[in-house]
């Protein structure tokens, strides 16, 4: 294959190895996105909801996030099974779910409206929820998830923020839903159809909270030809140029989903790496790939989010999914996510998968006998809270560092309403593989790490050039492992979380450093680590540093006008395919 020269050196300029010891220059002109103070969310498989809500570990650890940021993560409860449940009015067995044939191989999962008000409290208040209907059935005119409209809500209020219609409708085709001429023109026809029969309804018109629809929610990738599943029209921007007016007033969101790596067939599997995961430019390849997409929901006035994604689809994969370095991953995810526009990132839960930040409750998988407990991921998540938290409650947005933008170091930008340099972010995500913190009674215990990297773990030194006055302080918060590979053993700055409980452990360690001539910030960083800088309110006043927004969406925030900069992320994301094929 021949490549044009001028993509060859966008692909390395963008991956090119920084030096251990770096200068950080942050621009005094950056594009800005909103960072909202739950960007980070849960996407919850509905048969899996029964075992999170049979004890208090996720409410609990939900609840440490709200209590950091002031706001609840968003969930979504959807996934494969949100298109294959159907509601009865009771059930055989007396319950108000049964999953058929059995979990976790589940076809058909029925349940009751009773169903509903089994987890309607269980989140934290305040909790935006969002409920997938089941759009593949369409015999009757949608009768069934006409009828799951009105008993979710009837059960949720509120609570409920939006509905979805279906999961992953692009790849209908495949799973035998739909025939052939399955596309946009269709799906609109059938959305409308649905949407229709909602909101025509009287308890809709009476509602105090009208729910709206997450619109789209879209599984291949744009430019991933091997990760999709049919050949169909479907995408953000085909959809909004067919949509009219109506179609607009209801639709509060799109969605569009994304897993990097794959177990699900034997060529995909044979690509799964730790270190293609927790690593910057691949996700940027990734990622980047999507800046049309964001574009075209902004142009019509909703945002953009990404509804379920995780490190691996199908599941997961132990030893890459449930490790540090996937936690590293996450937070480098969201924050360029979120400076690209995407208003909210939703993980994907299951009570027995691989990639889950936590598990609630006791399985055998692969021979082995699992605990319920906490994963690696979460003290990502955990950390992300550390950064979009504002204890005046005010706005942020975020930027990406072009100084800080290779394969092993990721920087951002954190901006408070006032325009003002608040808050920095950088992670190195290179490689080290400890020796400690190696298991964790969640995980499975045959992809325990086994190779280790030599010698001394190394530092590098940060010098960032900042707007901040000089004697300012800077207090540090470290997202901190043994290691790369490790599943246990991490920590928010000493911060832990009980595995069974979800209890906070310990208090944050105090780490603050002072602004020195010309606003120089020199920060230590640990190879495989992450380290938030947060300019102390006491402060003398520090610059500010006005970025450039061009244009606004419907919330008010910035939107994804292609700028040069734009341009070139779309044009390296181009290489988000021939990475794919030739990994």
């Amino acid at each position: 294959m021949v490549f044009s020269s001028a993509l060859v050196l966008g692909l390395a300029v963008i991956s090119g190895v920084v030096a251990k010891d770096a200068t950080v220059i942050i621009p005094a002109t950056l594009s800005k996105r909103a960072l909202g103070p739950d960007v980070y969310g849960y996407s919850i498989e509905p048969i899996w909801l029964d075992s999170y809500i049979n004890n208090t570990l996720a409410s609990t650890l939900l609840g440490h996030i709200k209590d950091v940021t002031g706001k609840a993560p968003p969930i979504r409860v959807g996934g494969n099974t949100a298109d294959q449940t159907y509601i009865h009015d009771t059930l055989p067995t007396g319950n108000a779910s049964l999953p058929l044939p059995a979990l976790p191989s589940v076809t058909q999962f029925n349940i009751t409206p009773e169903w509903y008000t089994t987890w309607s409290d269980y989140f934290p208040e305040g909790t935006d929820l969002i409920y997938t209907l089941n759009f593949a059935n369409n015999a009757s005119a949608w009768a069934d998830a006409v009828t799951e409209a009105q008993a979710v809500h009837e059960a949720l209020g509120d609570k409920l923020f939006m509905f979805e219609a279906g999961n992953e409708i692009d790849h209908f085709i495949h799973k035998g839903w739909r025939n052939a001429s399955w596309g946009v023109q269709m799906y609109l026809e059938q959305f409308r159809n649905l949407t229709g029969q909602i909101t025509d309804s009287d308890w809709y018109k009476s509602a105090s909270k009208q729910p709206k629809f997450q619109a789209g929610v879209f599984a291949d990738p744009p430019l991933v030809p091997d990760q999709q599943d049919e050949i169909d029209d479907f995408s953000i921007a085909n959809l909004t140029a067919a949509e009219d007016e109506a179609d607009a007033d209801i639709i509060g969101s799109y969605a569009t989903h994304l897993y990097p790596q794959s177990t699900c067939d034997t060529t995909r599997w044979l690509r799964m790496r730790l270190d293609l995961l927790s690593n910057h430019t691949t996700l940027w390849l990734n990622v980047s790939q999507y800046i049309p997409q964001v574009a075209a929901a902004d142009a019509a006035g909703a945002p953009l989010v990404m509804g379920e994604t995780n490190s691996i689809s199908c599941s997961g994969k132990s030893g890459i999914s449930d490790t540090f370095g996937a936690a590293l991953w996450g937070v480098d995810y969201v924050l360029m996510a979120a400076s690209l526009g995407f208003q909210k990132i939703y993980f994907h839960l299951g009570a027995q998968s691989e990639y889950s930040s936590f598990t609630p409750v006791p399985y055998t998988l692969k021979g082995e006998d699992l605990v319920p407990g906490i994963r690696a991921g979460w003290y990502g998540h955990y950390f992300i809270s550390k950064i979009v938290a504002s204890a005046s409650n005010e706005s942020f947005s975020v930027s990406a560092i072009p100084d800080a933008n290779s394969s092993s170091l990721s920087g951002y930008t954190i901006y408070n309403g006032n325009d003002s340099l608040q808050k920095l972010v950088f992670l190195d995500m290179g490689v080290w593989n400890g020796t400690e913190g190696l298991s964790n009674p969640s995980t499975l215990s045959a992809t325990d790490g086994t190779s280790f990297s030599e010698g001394e773990r190394p530092n590098s030194t940060l010098t960032i050039n900042t707007p901040w006055a000089a004697g300012s302080n800077v207090s540090v918060t470290r997202l901190a492992g043994p290691g790369t590979n490790a599943k246990s053993n991490v920590t928010v700055s000493g911060v832990t979380f009980d595995p069974d409980t979800g209890a906070k452990v310990g208090t944050e360690a105090t780490e603050i450093i002072t602004v020195e001539d010309d606003g120089v910030v020199k920060i230590i960083l640990p190879e495989a680590h992450g380290v938030l800088l947060e300019l102390s309110s006491a402060s003398p006043s520090n610059g500010s540093s006005s970025g450039s927004e061009s244009g606004s969406g419907s919330d008010g925030n910035t939107s994804g006008a292609i700028t040069l900069s734009s341009l070139v992320a779309c044009q390296v994301g181009l290489f988000a395919m021939v990475v794919a094929m030739v990994l």
